[in-house]
């Protein structure tokens, strides 16, 4: 989105502007408190209990690689989430708070923070928790695709009974058309309806009566 210099700029855009800013200096803010803690906490875990200073190989290399993915991400939202003049205006940046690949960034960042001073003070088993990210990134992006993917098989990825659901919607509507004379009749009524059936004299005589 591109908007003029001028005082009568979108108030949607300066406010998208503004929240990024924050969020870019949160980000910062948080990936220098977390990533100079956790070895801190670390080291004094380790003078005070029996646990290693240095963790195994396989956690070190998952703190590097989730450490590295938040930091590239961290580059791409300032790249995309910062103001940029485009001509004679200002190209606004992405919103930071939205939907879809963002939100993946920041399950990633917060995922990563939360194992990396998780691990710190509990234990390394705390990064199995980053099993988490690929499990709900497969979850949106399964959720994103589904409906294109009911476009081509819907047997497979389609309502469960569309036949059924549509067959409920109809009675539903058409009771609603006739004012709910479609509801079910009450106990009472089915007990009027079978003694008049069996022939008994008080039921009919009150039915004539009515039909008077």
């Amino acid at each position: 989105m591109v908007i003029s210099l001028n005082p009568m700029a979108n108030a949607s855009s300066k406010r998208i502007a503004s929240a990024n800013e924050t969020a870019l200096k949160n980000l910062e803010l948080g990936l220098l408190i977390v990533n100079s803690l956790s070895p801190l906490l670390r080291f004094f875990l380790s003078l005070v209990t029996s646990r290693s200073f240095i963790p195994r190989k396989f956690v070190i290399f998952l703190h590097v690689v989730l450490v590295g993915g938040s930091i590239v991400t961290w580059r791409w939202f300032k790249t995309v989430g910062t103001p940029s003049r485009a001509g004679s205006g200002v190209r606004v940046g992405a919103d930071l708070g939205g939907k879809g690949v963002i939100e993946l960034g920041w399950d990633l960042i917060y995922m990563t923070w939360i194992c990396t001073l998780g691990s710190a003070i509990l234990g390394d088993w705390v990064w199995w928790l980053s099993l988490l990210i690929p499990a709900f990134a497969s979850y949106k992006l399964f959720s994103t695709i589904r409906p294109i993917l009911a476009m081509f098989l819907p047997g497979i990825f389609g309502p469960k009974n569309p036949q059924a659901q549509a067959q409920q919607q109809q009675a539903q509507g058409n009771a609603a058309a006739t004012g709910g004379e479609d509801r079910p009749e009450s106990k009472r009524q089915a007990k009027l309806k079978a003694r008049m059936e069996r022939g008994d004299k008080r039921v009919q005589q009150v039915q004539v009566q009515r039909n008077r």
